[in-house]
This record gives structure tokens, sequence and C-alpha cells, in this order.
């Protein structure tokens, strides 16, 4: 038995649950409010304590066991609620293996490298002659004494080797300074300080530790303008947000999170009194921030600078959150009767724009009432891009409408309401001058030609026999083993117009993370293995090893002649298989129901099981012995 299994063993979902959640039992089910989405009516929120798992029904759609339910209620990550659970049950979750031991030991040295540097510069800060200039920079964007404490902002010396000969004083080696990025190590063996003449911005991780520094210039001609630390052990700019450390309490209360796009907007923000912002790292938004701040608030406002650079990268950002950020997959039907699918966002996005070309920090200290009714105000992100793409076009040039419907209609696609889509497809067609019937079929219509309906295979014995993790084990064995199946897998799915594969899809709490770390270790470059156990905690490496050294028996699919075939119909199959396990735990929570007179509201599980039915409908239909033998065509269910 693994530790993740020895805890999971010792602890009841119904009592953990029960802190936060008013629980009621109903049949062999606990029912209650979901605690993640707004919700004072419909108990949508179900516990099964046979299995240990829960499952919202509601505007959430998600669920899992007890690691996944502390996870998201408090915003952890997978090693942070382990070492929190273990503690909870007694366990003392420990690195087994030596060569984790030393990393642990190495890590903890930059740790305190970037802990000693961080204290140095504030104190030179506060103390000396030579940082006046950084504080007269800091008195003219109005920070104060005391938000200077709080981030422990400081100064580097213009001095090649003042902060080397420092730390050197503290038991700190060259080595452990060039590691942890504050120094830097020429090819010709020649060593200096990374950051010279600068105000020094700690970047902390989520405990508030320093793990790496933004340093702005302080004399003209220092480029570049803002300097940050190179990726390390500890730091990854695409991973991190800047004030999350002191921001992450306030976004889970108010559910809401605010983005700026530099440390100063965000500094201003928490000083004056605004503590839910967090600030990107001067790079386009990634999929690992927005999967961070999805797990603490339901609503996101972009809050970027009003320049044209700006806008640019807020269109990233939406590019960026419209890939990352979870949503459903519901059946629609088009005007001739057959089903597509579309994806609708479990998060609420906003974009903030600024009046009179102000910056955040700007507005904010100048009129802070305004800033809080803007944030409040925030239009849905729909108004922003129709407002964004029409602007400055030549809205007589057929061609030019036909580009900008492109880029507008699957961003209206992805709002939840009907109401609001229709609102948004005339919005639009009243921008373009055409009829808005003609936008709105375009935006219905699957990417290829109408799949014709088929009859509902029949499942062969084999099937039937395989275990779920017998599948997922394949399925993400693969995967580990070639990382760029991912891809061919992603396409399939969206070919049938479903989202990407992801680790919800995986029943196993192992297979889910293990994945999770491979998708994250993705987002910049081809994920390695090395990467991918560097993010994993030390309690999967075994499972990792296993996928990776074990022979996995391939689970009796088709006859797929090589690794492409056979990929794009594994990823199939894990997706329909927990598609398959979500609408029998709805048909059994539904029956429950109807003969439980104390729920209220079984239309909405009668609505959820009928589209839960029609997407494992979909899903089978392209699995069916039929379609799968349709060599001739890669996109066999986009063909009648």
């Amino acid at each position: 038995m693994t530790v993740i299994d020895d805890i999971k063993d010792r602890l009841d979902i119904v009592d953990l649950v029960s802190e936060t959640v008013k629980l009621r039992k109903s049949g062999r089910t606990y029912i209650g409010l979901c605690p993640f989405h707004a919700n004072t009516r419909t108990p949508s929120f179900v516990v099964w304590p046979e299995t240990n798992t829960w499952k919202c029904f509601g505007a959430c759609n998600t669920g899992g066991d007890v690691f996944t339910y502390v996870m998201k209620r408090d915003g952890l990550e997978f090693k942070e609620a382990l070492r929190e659970l273990g503690r909870k049950v007694g366990i003392e979750v420990e690195e087994h293996k030596p060569e984790a031991a030393i990393q642990d030991q190495h890590l903890t040295r930059l740790h305190a490298a970037g802990a000693a540097a961080a204290q140095w510069f504030n104190y030179l800060l506060i103390n000396t002659p030579q940082a006046s200039v950084a504080r007269e920079h800091l008195a003219g964007r109005g920070l104060t004494a005391q938000t200077i404490a709080a981030f422990q902002l400081g100064y580097a010396p213009a001095d090649w080797h003042a902060l080397e000969n420092t730390l050197k004083t503290r038991g700190f080696t060259r080595a452990d300074l060039i590691d942890a990025g504050l120094l830097v190590q020429r090819d010709d063996g020649n060593v200096f300080d990374r950051f010279r003449n600068r105000l020094m911005i700690p970047i902390h991780d989520g405990q508030g530790q320093p793990i790496g520094f933004g340093a702005r210039a302080l004399q003209d001609g220092d480029d570049p303008k803002y300097l940050n630390s190179p990726q390390t052990a500890l730091f990854d700019k695409g991973r991190t947000l800047y004030a999350l450390h002191a921001a992450r309490n306030a976004i889970r209360d108010q559910k809401v999170a605010v983005i700026v796009e530099g440390y100063m907007d965000a500094l201003a923000a928490h000083q004056w009194g605004f503590a839910n912002v967090v600030a990107s790292l001067g790079t386009a938004l990634t999929e690992t921030q927005f999967r961070t701040l999805q797990k603490l608030a339901p609503k996101i406002v972009l809050a970027l600078d009003p320049d044209t650079a700006g806008i640019n990268a807020m269109l990233r950002g939406l590019d960026v959150a419209r890939e990352t950020l979870d949503r459903e997959s519901i059946p629609v039907f088009n005007p001739r009767g057959l089903i597509g699918h579309a994806g609708k966002l479990n998060i609420d996005l906003r974009i903030l724009t600024l009046p009179d070309q102000l910056d955040p920090d700007e507005l904010m200290q100048k009129d802070a009432a305004q800033w809080r009714a803007l944030v409040a105000a925030a239009p849905p992100v729909v108004e922003f891009v129709i407002a964004t793409f029409t602007a400055k076009r030549d809205l007589n040039d057929p061609r030019e409408k036909a580009a900008i419907a492109r880029h507008v209609l699957p961003i209206i696609r992805d709002v939840a309401s009907p109401v609001e889509q229709d609102v948004y497809v005339q919005q639009l067609a009243r921008k373009l001058n055409v009829e808005h019937r003609a936008l709105f079929e375009q935006m219905r219509s699957p990417a290829g030609a109408p799949p014709r309906l088929r009859p509902r295979p029949t499942p062969t014995s084999a099937e039937l026999k395989r275990a779920a993790n017998d599948l997922e084990s394949y399925g993400l064995a693969l995967i580990v083993r070639q990382p760029h199946v991912l891809a061919v897998i992603d396409a399939a799915l969206e070919r049938a117009a479903q989202p990407p594969l992801r680790a919800d899809d995986f029943e196993q709490l192992p297979n889910r993370e293990i994945f999770r770390a491979l998708r994250a270790s993705a987002i910049e470059q081809p994920p390695t293995i090395e990467r991918v156990r560097a993010t994993l905690e030390s309690a999967l490496h075994s499972q990792l090893d296993q996928l990776l050294s074990e022979p996995v028996a391939r689970p009796p699919l088709s006859r797929g002649e090589s690794l492409e075939q056979d990929a794009p119909r594994i990823g199939l199959r894990i997706r329909e298989q927990r598609v398959r396990r979500e609408h029998r735990d709805l048909l059994r929570l539904l029956r429950e129901a109807q003969a439980d007179t104390q729920w209220t509201d079984i239309d909405t599980l009668e609505q959820s099981s009928r589209t839960q039915g029609a997407a494992l409908w979909r899903l089978q239909q392209i699995l069916s012995p039929r379609t799968i033998n349709q060599q001739n065509t890669a996109e066999p269910w986009n063909r009648s």
C-alpha cells in the first residue's frame, strides 16, 4: 500500500467535507450546497462515502476524492495536500529516496540564499546613501515604508561582486549562488553579481519564501528596464504570479482574482487595500498561472495596461485562458437535428479597460474608488473582443468581416447562457452589418461535415471485462514514453468536438497527478521525463518508474497499425470511460432523488443526465467498430 492509499483509507470524506459544508443524508449519498460556486437553493454537491468521492452536478461540474477536494478548497498543489492530509491522520510524508533527500537539501540551500539576498538588499535600500536613487523612485511611485517592508523591496549596489562577497561570509558557496540565479558565470569562467544598481523586488512562492527577483533599472540606458531571475530549480516565471502569497486569501474570500501586468501595479493595489491582485512577470500568461487562479476564484479579471502592447498581451492571455480553463462539453443540435458539442467555460472571464490611458497603479493612487468600481463593473470578455477586433478595420470589406467573425464567434460560443450568446451575436451582426442568422449558423456548425446518425455499438466481451485502470495505465504509459502522442490525442478529441485530454479523465489519483505534471512541463517546450519527475511529488515517483520500465498490456481496442493510429482511439476511450462513469453516477443519484421528498430540484439532475447521456452516445458513435474500421481517413467521425 502506498502512502497515498494509506492516507485515503484513514480519512472519511463525509467528515472531511462536513468541516465546511452542511451535508444531509439521502439514500446512500450525502448532499449539500456546493462550496465552490454561488448557490443558496439547489443541493448539487454529492458525496459517496462508499467510494470516498464527491461530485458537483451544478455550475462547477467537477469532482474527485479527498485529495482533489482539499486541493480545490484550499488552493493547494498535490504535494501540499498530501502533507496536510498526512498530518491530519498522523502519517509523516517523507522523501524516501537518497537522491530526493539530496535534492531537498539543495533546494533548502537555494531558499536560504534567496532569503539572505532579499534581506541584504532590503537593508541596503533602507540604510545606505547609495540607495537614495531607489528610495526616490519608490517615493515617486507613491509606495510607503509599510509596503516596502511588507514586500521586502531592496537595492542592489553598482558593484560586480558585492553580493557574492557578502553571502560568502554567511556560508554560501559560489555554486549555491549561481544555482540560485544570483550570480552569472561566463563561458570563460568569470563570475559576477547578476543584479547591479537596480531596485530589487523579491518574488515569493506560495509560502512567502523568496524564489527569485525582479530588478528594475535605475539609470537611463541600463537595459533591460526589468531584469528577472533566470529559471532555476526554485523559480519558473511561467509558473509564478507576483504577490500571490499575499493575495491568496483575499482572492479566495472575494472569489475574484485581478491580474495586472507589472510589479508596481500589484504593489500599489495591495498598498491601497486591493489584496486580490496579482501580476504576471512580463510574459504572456500561461496555462499554469490560469489554473492556479481557477483553483481560488470563479472570476478572473484581466487588467493589463491600455497601450497596444497591453492589449496584445490581453488577447494572448485570452487565448491561453480559453485553451486552459476547465470547461464542460454539452450537446447542441444544429438546424438539421444533428448533435454537435459546445464547450462552456466554467469561469467568468472579464476585461478591465482603464480610462485616460492610466496605468492601474496611477488610477489607484488618483482615485481608489474608481478602481474598485471598474473591477466590479468589468465587462465580459466578449464585449472587449468585439470592440478590439472591429476597431480600425474596413467593415465594408467582406473578407475583413469574415476574418473578424472567425476570431470572435469561437469566443461567443464559450458563453454559457444561450440568451447572452444571442445578444452578442446580434451585437456583432450590427457591427459587421450582416444577418445575425448567418453568424449564428456559422457559430453552431461543426468544423467538418456533420456526422450521420449511427446505431449504438454493442460492446465486446473483451471491452466489458477490461478494468478501467488497465486502459488508463496503457494510455498514460504511451504518453509518458512518447510525449508527442499527447498532441495526436488532443487533435483527435478536437475533431470529435471534445476538449483536450485532462487530468480529470484519469480515475486513479497517481495517474491524474502524473498527467498533470506532464501537461505542466509541456507549457513552453516539449516535455521530458526529467522535468516531469522534478515537478512530481516523490510519493508518485514509483508509479512513474513503473510506467516507464514495466511492460503495460495493451487493451484489446482495435488493430491499429501504428502508434499514431492507436493513440487517438486510446484517448477517446479514456474520455468515453469517464463520461460513462459520470453518467452512471448521475442515474443512480437521480433514482435516489426521486425517492427522497426533500429533493427540490430533480429537473436539474434530469437535465444533467440527458446532457451526459448525449455526450456518452456521441463518443460511443465515434468509437463504434464501423467508425474505427474506416482506416482510409484520419477523421472518420467527421464523415457522413
